[in-house]
C-alpha cells in the first residue's frame, strides 16, 4: 500500500510560499506612524542596499524597531555605505508630524559621510 505523496508536498509549498511572503510584509517597521501623503507615492520592491531610518512622533531614531542616536546611527551609516558603495540609500521614514529641526541633523550628518542617494517613505493619497 502506497500513500501519494503529491497532497503533502503541495500544502508544505503552499505553507513555504506563505511564510516568504509573510516575513516580506513584517520587514517594514511596524512602528504605528502617520507618514506624509504624496500624490507620487509608490511600493517600494526590497532592496538591501537600502538603509530605512524611522523617527516617531517623539523625534526619536529607530532602525530595524531598535532605538539609536545619531553618533551610533552615524557608525551604522559609515559601515553601510563602505559595504554598499556609492548605490546606498538613506531612506527616512517619519512621521507626518516631526519638524524638519528634527530632520535636518540627520541628512547633514549622512550627507558629510559620503551619502548621495535619500528617499522619503510616504503614503499614498
Amino acid at each position: 500500500m502506497r500513500m501519494d505523496m503529491t497532497p503533502l508536498i503541495d500544502m508544505v509549498f503552499n505553507l513555504v510560499v506563505f511564510f516568504l511572503v509573510a516575513s516580506h510584509f513584517s520587514n517594514e517597521s511596524d512602528m504605528p506612524l502617520e507618514l506624509p501623503r504624496a500624490v507620487t507615492a509608490k511600493a517600494d520592491a526590497e532592496d538591501p542596499r537600502r538603509l530605512v531610518i524611522t523617527i516617531n512622533d517623539q523625534e526619536q531614531l529607530f532602525v530595524k524597531d531598535q532605538a539609536i542616536d545619531l553618533p551610533e546611527l552615524t557608525d551604522l551609516v559609515r559601515k553601510e555605505l563602505d559595504r554598499n558603495g556609492p548605490e546606498f540609500i538613506v531612506q527616512i521614514r517619519s512621521d507626518r508630524r516631526v519638524p524638519y529641526r528634527t530632520v535636518e541633523p540627520l541628512l547633514l550628518t549622512c550627507s558629510q559621510i559620503g551619502v548621495k542617494k535619500f528617499g522619503f517613505k510616504t503614503a499614498a493619497e
